[in-house]
């Protein structure tokens, strides 16, 4: 008994679960094309698709690489890490957004810190910038998906409900944490402590959760409003690429729909939402009386631009397995982020 209890609760067993989870999406997208999928009518959307937007759809997908590339530079001064070059951060957004088609979208094993890793970046406030910014990402896509569920609440009415008591809940949890404001970074440590892939001792979990919580305060709304906007044009690229395919729905309710989406992204039950995407869109499509082929070749344009559009990013890991890391950092000496320079130095 106590032998199976120690495989319930190892971490190959978890591992197994987790990924065993993710081929739920999979599954799901298999029933859709299997099951609701007219061939006929899907050829016929993709042969007559509309360039202009289409080339729109990857436009969006180079500015969402450009803005988080600039959310990067701004969280990679935040936390006082070695000057990096605007085309060093921009090669790592390529590489790891290509990344994230293979890997779970927000709790993937955080790539750009391994690519930070290998050019010499030691752990500590890297770590730590990684973390604020799977933070960051989830913050977006919760409030997005508050609005999504609330505006489509006749097709996902359960879910509605749901999303207006989280956005109650998370309101009373920001009161609250501001009125325990001296205990932050205990409650830092306890969400980082839940946040899967991240590992290490309760000294690095100390340090990551008081660097981000020692940030000021001016810099923390910059950086959430740097994610907001990347949340938009992503809903933005959706909409494109439904009037690509002649959907006539209106930018508000595909930002909504992208919403639910975003949703379903932080539940580990696809890879980068493979198949949950498309059966969201499945529904919302067909509650405004839109074909459902379109909506699942929404869902697949998707990815396909993504990857197009990363695509640069292959020649990045390309070039690390052939040459190795790119730029050195470990040579140059680090600052201390805002807020913490009264809390003496501590190398990352």
């Amino acid at each position: 008994m106590e032998r199976l209890q120690h495989i319930a609760t190892s971490r190959e067993a978890r591992l197994i679960v987790r990924w065993g989870l993710r081929l739920v999406g999979p599954a799901v997208l298999v029933v859709l094309l299997v099951r609701v999928v007219d061939y006929g009518e899907f050829g016929d959307l993709l042969s007559d698709i509309r360039l202009p937007w289409l080339f729109g759809a990857l436009a969006a997908v180079q500015l969402i690489l450009f803005l988080r590339t600039m959310r990067w530079i701004e969280i990679h001064a935040a936390f006082g890490l070695p000057k990096a070059s605007f085309a060093y951060q921009m090669r790592l957004s390529y590489a790891t957004m290509l990344a994230t088609l293979v890997l779970p979208q927000i709790v993937n094993p955080l790539s750009r810190l391994v690519l930070m890793a290998q050019d010499g970046y030691r752990a500590g406030r890297t770590l730590a910038g990684s973390v604020l910014e799977k933070l960051l990402e989830m913050g977006a896509f919760i409030v997005f998906g508050v609005y999504g569920s609330i505006v489509l609440a006749s097709t996902f009415g359960g879910l509605a409900w749901w999303a207006i008591g989280g956005a109650v809940a998370l309101g009373v949890a920001a009161f609250v944490a501001y009125l325990m404001r001296s205990r932050l970074t205990d409650l830092a440590i306890a969400l980082i402590d839940r946040m899967p892939g991240l590992g290490g001792g309760q000294g690095d979990r100390d340090e990551i959760a008081h660097d981000i919580v020692s940030l000021d305060r001016f810099v923390l709304v910059r950086l959430s409003v740097w994610s907001l906007i990347i949340a938009l044009t992503q809903a933005a690229m959706l909409y494109f690429l439904s009037r690509s395919l002649g959907v006539g729905l209106s930018f508000p309710y595909i930002v909504a729909t992208w919403g639910v989406v975003a949703l379903s992204l932080l539940l580990p039950l696809s890879v980068n939402g493979l198949g949950t995407r498309e059966a969201v869109l499945v529904a919302a499509f067909r509650a405004a009386g839109e074909s459902t082929d379109a909506a699942v070749a929404v869902g697949l344009l998707a990815f396909g631009v993504v990857a197009v559009g990363s695509l640069p990013g292959a020649f990045e890991w390309l070039r690390r397995f052939l040459r190795g890391s790119g730029q050195q950092a470990s040579g140059l000496a680090p600052v201390a982020p805002p807020g913490a320079q009264a809390q003496g130095e501590r190398s990352p």
